[in-house]
């Protein structure tokens, strides 16, 4: 465990912008203004470790331009380690490869897997998954500490002393994809198209968009895998899927094989379950 306010001192000199919370407590202190107060100020965050020694720390992610994975262990009904894994594993090495980035545990046993964020979703918790939250607002950092422990459905990455930009990988897009269709999930349903404004970009908009978009060598499989998933699990037919996958294929440099098409297909078929 290291010092709360060594910790602040690394985080700010890097940029990252933090502030004081209640000692023993994610509330911030009495008389501050929360993550409103969040700075990267050496002096300042000096005087307010001087003031109270034992403050708890936390990070304006908005501010920081970053974001967090939080996978909750809170109680024996909801694992979100577990479930977060589980996902991975059934979507391969590059789902698995997000992982290669600092990461953090906490207290009850959870993590805080951080990224760089590139992308405007909010300031708001975002739930991916039971369990798994997006955070783009703000985040406990103290007292979190990092793993020397490889978990068999969470392996640490190793090499990462303290949190900077460095060690930091870009929010990959699946996660904003799946941020994107939880936001759409929760927001109001529009009816008969009321609160419909031209030109206003939906998820099955884009999703239509990434059939015609195409990519080029080097990239197929991994775009055309993670368009089969979003097929799926947007509820279509398994011979809708396989047309509009060889549809999208048809807009690659080059399109793929049929052999290949068909291992994707079948590949996250299996996965939902062959229906």
């Amino acid at each position: 465990m290291n010092n709360t306010f060594n910790v602040a001192q690394s985080l700010a000199k890097n940029g990252i912008k933090v502030y004081p919370l209640s000692p023993g407590s994610k509330i911030p202190v009495t008389g501050s203004h929360g993550e409103h107060d969040a700075t990267d100020d050496l002096d300042t965050i000096k005087k307010w470790f001087d003031y109270n020694p034992n403050f708890n720390l936390a990070i304006n992610l908005q501010a920081s331009g970053l974001a967090v994975i939080d996978l909750d262990k809170h109680n024996n009904t909801t694992d979100g380690v577990q479930n977060y894994s589980k996902y991975l594993l059934n979507h391969g090495n590059n789902y698995m490869d997000s992982l290669k980035t600092y990461t953090e545990l906490t207290p009850r046993g959870g993590i805080h897997i951080f990224y760089n964020l590139n992308h405007d979703l909010g300031n708001k918790d975002i739930q991916l998954m039971p369990g798994v939250e997006l955070l783009t607002g703000k985040v406990v950092i103290a007292p979190s500490y990092i793993s020397e422990i490889n978990k068999w459905y969470m392996p640490q990455y190793q090499g990462f002393q303290s949190l900077s930009y460095d060690n930091v990988q870009s929010l990959p897009l699946w996660i904003i994809d799946l941020a994107k269709e939880a936001q759409e999930r929760t927001a109001k349903p529009a009816t008969d198209y009321e609160n419909y404004q031209p030109g206003q970009k939906r998820w099955t908009g884009r999703l239509l968009d990434e059939l015609v978009h195409g990519t080029g060598k080097g990239e197929r499989n991994n775009y055309l895998t993670q368009l089969t998933g979003k097929m799926f699990r947007v509820g279509a037919d398994s011979k809708t899927v396989y047309n509009l996958l060889s549809f999208a294929n048809s807009n690659c440099e080059p399109p793929l094989p049929d052999n290949e098409i068909n291992s994707i297909f079948g590949s996250i078929l299996k996965k939902n379950g062959g229906r």
